[in-house]
């Protein structure tokens, strides 16, 4: 009889662990966007800034911290270590009630901050604890599992956080729901096992200066770091889409908020279904003969996407259309079915290259390899942002940037076909 993943004693509440994690930081995060767009800010110019200043101070501690957070992870014993982080977690929470109830803009950006410095930190150990707890034949499994719900409980987070402020009170019910979330995975972290005889280690651990020692040292894996960079690549891309579904629902197809959430509904299932195939076509053997194609595919769903649109016009000028007008033209389910095979295709790429980054690492410095997948996706997701604000302001269409990066993934398609056979 083969043994079911949720039989691993430390998986399920590691699993919790991680999907509360997620499912707070989006929490938190969006009901802070939703006061500045709709409380806080004054005109469209001020939100605008004020929602890129908080979205670049929940990214900037994963370029901060990422060589220390790989550091620890490796050095220390790492369910330690999730229970300190979720302990902590607690404390920034209960700033972030205090925050959202006064609507306190420093002390919201403040808390944002240091929510991103603590997942950061717990990014590495979170990769690099899966294959302690788990058997090489249920590592993808695991992986797929860890990707498809984090998408989910980053899509349950936005939607929840982005209606729950906006309720009566709403600032209340979502500050003690964020510190009831960090406290429930708090308890959780307590089940994942006894620790180590011992949480320290005499590796010395640095703050700073070892990020360039980390990356050289990570590119003498080979095949791990190769797995690194076509990982950061799907971040790259996935950043760009996602940013951009708010602006192309309204502006493009004419549509409202609704119709936004649908989209990403769409691409957080399509995630899901797509780790959860690989899981089962890979099972136990992990390689990457598909993945050019799954990059071919990835590129075609966007660029047929694009062409939908552009075909698409909106049947109601006057105002906004809603998700039921939307979803009555057949151009509607036909630009759905695009973004879920995207996403689709997406959540099958994803999950191989984080199972072979995580067996094809040396277990002494997994935390850090870890901690260069986590530096170089934040790096290449603010480089995503500066991109589109570039190719913005020299005139380009939202649409023709969508194009572009299509090309984009079908150059990387090329180069990852090229690499592979020179690692074969």
């Amino acid at each position: 009889m083969k043994e079911s993943i949720w039989r691993v004693c430390a998986f399920k509440p590691f699993f919790a662990v991680q999907f509360l994690g997620a499912f707070n930081d989006n929490l938190f995060k969006n009901a802070l966007v939703i006061l500045i767009t709709f409380k806080l800010s004054q005109d469209a110019e001020q939100a605008g800034l004020l929602v890129t200043l908080a979205a670049g101070l929940f990214i900037l501690p994963f370029m901060l911290f990422s060589p220390l957070a790989g550091q620890l992870a490796d050095a220390y014993d790492k369910r330690w270590l999730i229970r300190k982080l979720k302990l902590a977690e607690i404390g920034i929470m209960l700033l972030g009630a205090v925050a959202l109830i006064q609507q306190a803009l420093e002390l919201l950006l403040f808390t944002l901050f240091l929510m991103g410095a603590q997942s950061a930190l717990f990014g590495p150990i979170k990769y690099a604890f899966l294959p302690e707890i788990l058997p090489s034949p249920k590592l993808v499994q695991g992986n797929a599992l860890f990707s498809g719900s984090t998408f989910i409980a980053i899509l349950l987070g936005t939607i929840l956080g982005g209606i729950g402020v906006m309720l009566m009170q709403g600032s209340y019910w979502v500050g003690l729901a964020v510190l009831l979330v960090a406290i429930i995975g708090y308890w959780a972290s307590l089940s994942l096992g006894p620790m180590g005889a011992h949480p320290g280690s005499a590796r010395p651990v640095r703050f700073l200066g070892n990020t360039w020692l980390l990356v050289q040292q990570a590119q003498g894996h080979r095949l791990a770091f190769f797995a690194l960079l076509g990982i950061s690549w799907f971040w790259f891309f996935g950043a760009v889409i996602l940013s951009q579904i708010p602006t192309l629902v309204k502006y493009q197809l004419g549509a409202d908020d609704q119709v936004a959430v649908w989209f990403l509904t769409l691409f957080s299932i399509g995630i899901a279904l797509g780790s959860a195939l690989s899981a089962r076509v890979f099972r136990a053997q992990v390689h990457l003969r598909a993945h050019p194609w799954l990059l071919l595919l990835m590129g075609l769903s966007l660029a047929a996407a694009v062409a939908l649109i552009s075909l698409i016009s909106p049947t109601d000028t006057a105002g906004l259309q809603t998700l039921s007008a939307f979803l009555s033209q057949f151009s509607g389910w036909a630009l759905s079915f695009c973004f879920l095979l995207m996403a689709g295709f997406g959540g099958a790429y994803i999950v191989p290259l984080y199972t072979l980054m995580q067996t094809a690492t040396p277990s002494g410095e997994r935390g850090q390899m870890l901690a260069v997948n986590n530096l170089l996706n934040a790096t290449l997701m603010v480089l995503s942002s500066i991109l589109i604000m570039l190719g913005l302001a020299l005139g380009l269409s939202l649409l023709s940037l969508l194009l572009l990066l299509a090309a984009l993934n079908l150059l990387v398609m090329a180069l990852f076909w090229r690499r592979l056979l020179s690692i074969a």
